[in-house]
Order: structure tokens, then C-alpha cells, then sequence
């Protein structure tokens, strides 16, 4: 089986498994809770992912902000492949935008039937200063300004402006 092909399945059955575990922590505990701990959860992957992209490349942490994003952007694609559509933007006072067009962890609740569609949107926030924290030690900010999950089109998160790592 060619390596492409290997990483594709292993990236699908990592969303499955989360999907699964969401499912039946909320079948077991409610929406609430399961929201809740899946953002918990979502984070401390989010740590290890950085870590170990860190340790790949040889680094004790990125450059700066754009390297930071430049690590993101490398691994995002790993675990979920072309699941994820997003284009990043250094803004001239230095922030960086990220918009997000297609999200699977959104796109799997949407599926799901739950009877919101939000629980990937409420936890993104927190993995993204969670790869920030440790690609950065000090992150940026990261302010939601949409999310398709709240009813927007798209996603669109502002990172920087008043926070270290920058």
C-alpha cells in the first residue's frame, strides 16, 4: 500500500475515532458534557501534535508566528488530509487570519444529526492556542470572528495583537 494512501486511512480513522468517542461520551453523559470534555481532550492532543511535529523537525519551538503557522499548516493536512480547506494571511500589522472553508470535525457534527451543530466550533478555539502554546511558549491570541458551526459561511479566526511569541 503506497505511504499516501496509508497516511489517508490512518488521518480517516483518527476523525472516526474521535467522532466515535464524542458520540458515546454524549449517549453516556449528555451534549453539554461531551462538548465540554472534547474540548478538553481536543487541546492536550492538540499539545502532543506540536510536540511532536517539533521534535520531527528538529526544533525547540518555530521562529516566530509564521512559522508557527507554517508547522500548522504542514500537519493539519497529515490528520485530515484535504478534509480541512484553509488559507492563512499575514496581516500588515503582523496578526495573522486563517479562514476555513471546509471542516470535517463540522461537517461529521452536521452529520450526525446532534441537535446543535456547534460542539467542533466550541472546541477550535483552545486547540489553537494549544499548538500555539507549545510551538510559541507564549501564544497569541486567538479571537473567533466566525464559525460555520454558529451559522456562518465559513471560519475565520484572528491570532496575534497583544500576546507574546510574536
Amino acid at each position: 500500500m503506497p505511504a499516501e494512501v496509508r497516511a489517508r486511512v490512518m488521518g480517516e480513522l483518527a476523525m472516526a475515532w474521535d467522532g466515535q468517542w464524542f458520540l458515546k461520551v454524549m449517549e453516556e453523559c449528555g451534549l453539554d458534557t461531551a462538548v465540554r470534555i472534547n474540548a478538553r481532550v481536543r487541546a492536550a492532543q492538540g499539545r502532543l501534535e506540536m510536540r511532536a511535529m517539533l521534535r520531527a523537525l528538529g526544533k525547540e519551538r518555530a521562529d516566530d508566528l509564521t512559522d508557527a503557522l507554517a508547522i500548522i499548516r504542514a500537519y493539519t493536512p497529515m490528520l485530515m488530509g484535504d478534509t480541512v480547506v484553509a488559507s492563512f494571511e499575514v496581516l500588515p500589522d503582523g496578526r495573522c487570519r486563517v479562514l476555513i472553508d471546509r471542516c470535517k470535525a463540522y461537517e461529521g457534527s452536521r452529520r450526525a444529526g446532534l441537535p446543535r451543530s456547534d460542539q467542533a466550533c466550541l472546541g477550535c478555539p483552545g486547540l489553537w492556542e494549544a499548538w500555539l502554546s507549545v510551538l510559541l511558549g507564549d501564544p497569541p491570541p486567538v479571537l473567533p470572528v466566525r464559525r460555520m458551526g454558529m451559522g456562518d459561511e465559513r471560519c475565520e479566526y484572528i491570532i496575534g495583537g497583544g500576546g507574546g511569541g510574536e
